[in-house]
């Protein structure tokens, strides 16, 4: 089972994919904390792409970041959960290639939404070094434009569930476990 989690930052689905990754003992794969921790630990594409990319709020091109996903999805081939991967058209094309290589099938996609409001209002708990606050405005539009060929490929697939992610967080995990069966 291969699940997909999409949407504005601050919607919730880091959370989500953590809780949904408990519930089907699956492995989930945050593309964020990946470059992250590989920032944090010297990985020197990781550290050119958070400066030049993430720190500005926009995608990491996969020359940078696909490495760090494909050596966690090489030893979950029973399934996982992706955390905003894919993020546009090129992440995409990258994702399916891989899993056509291993015969591998995606399960369902979610894409939790959120008004720019609420996004405003849940950055100001949170507090990391890339939430600034101009910043993630930015990231956000750019992101939005950005999603739309991941949205419209996996809506044309049937695959993607759209969930009001301004609901609670028992109700948003509610909504993503009935639309799991």
């Amino acid at each position: 089972m291969i699940i997909i989690f999409i949407g504005p930052p601050f919607a919730g689905k880091e959370t989500q994919s953590i809780r949904l990754s408990e519930k089907l003992n699956i492995p989930y794969f945050s593309m964020g904390h990946l470059i992250r921790s590989a920032y944090q630990n010297g990985n020197p594409k990781a550290i050119e792409g958070f400066n030049n990319y993430y720190l500005k709020g926009k995608h990491l091109p996969n020359n940078l970041k696909f490495d760090l996903l494909k050596e966690e999805m090489d030893h979950a081939k029973k399934g996982f959960i992706l955390d905003n991967y894919p993020a546009n058209a090129e992440d995409l094309k990258v994702l399916l290639n891989y899993l056509t290589g291993y015969k591998l099938k995606i399960s369902k996609v979610f894409l939790i939404s959120i008004s720019k409001q609420v996004m405003e209002n849940r950055l100001k708990d949170r507090g990391r070094m890339d939430d600034d606050p101009e910043i993630v405005s930015f990231r956000r539009d750019t992101q939005d434009i950005e999603r739309q060929p991941v949205i419209e490929y996996f809506k044309n697939k049937g695959l993607l569930v759209e969930i009001d992610g301004e609901k609670s967080v028992d109700d948003v995990s509610k909504d993503i476990l009935n639309n799991l069966n």
